[in-house]
């Protein structure tokens, strides 16, 4: 395996991670009839993306956006457009997605909260970074960070973003400076980005050919996958570790870790 070609596939682990933001988080004096429905689509699209079923997520976001945008509930509408471009992104339309995101961050009307332009552009930094473009990927993360100001709580994604920006140049030393921060924030804070930070930390482990420092944060993240019940990530972990055990001369493990890759694969759940 390629560092490129593990760098691309990390790219996608981290855009996958930026969770799933809810309507319900924010503090209203009253909601209309129509917001509480806007909310209600959006945990029903929430617990339809869980479980994999991406295309009835979308669905769900699209019918909330309409409703936020109906009644001009600008949280309502950042929040279900960052999540329809992160659904249309797991299903493979990225130019969709980038749409969703410059819809949010050219908007000249509106007035959105930093926080969710930071999202945006982290989003955007990352499919620029699939469409191996390092240099755009490094300005919409500059981006992210100067709007990512007082109680954000992206910091820890931002930093998973500069990490695997780092890798996919094949950076060992940055990627793992920008990783370990990023462990740091997250541990105990955010999982799915927790469990990121550690792939990304055990990809710069590797990139230095320090395999079995690789495999012990490997074996963290997995156990952190499973218990969220992500075969996708699950996967990853297991070629990584795969990757780990051919470098330590392992071949034998290296085959079982590919073989149980494959089989989750085989289920074609994301």
């Amino acid at each position: 395996m390629t560092g490129e070609r593990l760098s691309i596939r990390l790219t996608f682990l981290v855009l996958c991670s930026l969770v799933l933001l809810t309507a319900c988080g924010h503090v209203e004096e009253a909601r209309s009839a129509r917001q509480q429905q806007a909310t209600e689509f959006n945990q029903r699209a929430q617990r339809a993306f869980q479980r994999g079923e991406y295309q009835v997520a979308a669905s769900f976001y699209e019918n909330a956006l309409q409703l936020d945008v109906a009644v001009e509930n600008v949280n309502g509408i950042a929040i279900n457009m960052l999540n329809l471009a992160k659904v249309s992104q797991v299903l493979g339309n990225n130019a969709l997605a980038q749409r969703y995101l410059d819809s949010l961050l050219e908007d000249k009307s509106l007035h959105y909260a930093p926080q969710h332009l930071a999202a945006a552009a982290v989003q955007r930094s990352l499919l620029r970074l699939q469409e191996n473009d390092p240099a755009g990927a490094a300005t919409w993360v500059d981006k992210a960070a100067v709007w990512c100001a007082a109680d954000c709580t992206l910091i820890g994604v931002i930093d998973n973003a500069r990490a695997s920006i780092a890798l996919q140049a094949n950076d060992a030393d940055k990627t793992l400076y920008w990783s370990e921060r990023a462990a740091s924030e997250n541990k105990g804070v955010a999982l799915l980005e927790y469990a990121n930070s550690l792939r990304l930390t055990a990809s710069a482990r590797l990139l230095k050919n320090e395999p079995d420092a690789a495999l012990r944060l490997l074996e963290e993240a997995l156990a952190i996958d499973k218990s969220l019940g992500l075969p996708e990530k699950i996967r990853q972990d297991l070629l990584l570790s795969a990757q780990a055990h051919e470098k330590s001369g392992h071949a034998e493990q290296a085959a079982q870790f590919r073989d149980r890759a494959a089989r989750i694969a085989a289920t074609a759940l994301k």
